[in-house]
């Protein structure tokens, strides 16, 4: 007996509609991890032969940045088998982000929050209409730059008019804890940028 079944994608992205049509600017920027999804029990066609399907756990990260004009943004990276793998895409992935190896057993959701300095790139589409936004880098935030908040700036490459420091500094406020699998918090509360209708961690 056969049975009809869905097409089944390769790479099913879990931010499609938060992304929707924004294309992310190309250029270099900091941007905040704001999700992490993961996908249990995936069936997807393998890599080497495509009537043939595995089961397989996946996992997506979704940064947001905000460009110059204080225009908030959404990328996300690609959708990436939950590995521990040295050479799996997830681990040079994390690896990228902590600038250091992760070590097994930790709780990658912990990153949620965390800021770090990603090279969005545009590239055509297959099917010759259009481009989009891909990620073609990240790396850690370096000390100098840890207080900026989105400045298209070349990695290591410090901003050509300086910041004014705050006239009365405080110490930060607490944060909520976010609601994740291993929760998280925002260590750089961002600086003031304009107001949008919705409110943004980034």
């Amino acid at each position: 007996m056969a049975i009809l079944q869905e097409q089944m994608s390769k790479s099913v992205n879990p931010f499609i509609e938060q992304i929707k049509d924004d294309l992310a600017p190309a250029g270099t920027w900091i941007a905040s991890i704001i999700d992490i999804r993961d996908q249990f029990g995936v069936v997807r066609p393998t890599f080497d032969n495509p009537a043939v399907t595995e089961v397989v756990d996946l996992t997506t990260f979704l940064f947001g940045f905000r460009d110059q004009t204080g225009q908030p943004h959404r990328i996300a990276s690609k959708t990436m088998r939950i590995s521990g793998n040295e050479k799996s895409n997830l681990f040079g992935f994390l690896k990228a982000v902590l600038g250091a190896a992760p070590k097994y057993g930790w709780d990658y959701c912990e990153l949620k929050g965390k800021k770090c300095l990603i090279t969005i790139s545009h590239e055509a589409k297959r099917n010759g209409q259009g481009t989009f936004a891909t990620i073609a880098a990240l790396c850690p935030v370096p000390a100098g730059m840890a207080g900026s908040t989105g400045s298209p700036q070349a990695a290591g490459v410090p901003a050509a008019v300086p910041q004014a420091a705050p006239a009365a500094p405080s110490p930060a406020p607490a944060h909520p804890t976010l609601q994740a699998p291993a929760g998280g918090y925002y260590p750089n509360p961002p600086a003031a940028v304009p107001a949008d209708d919705e409110p943004l961690p980034f």
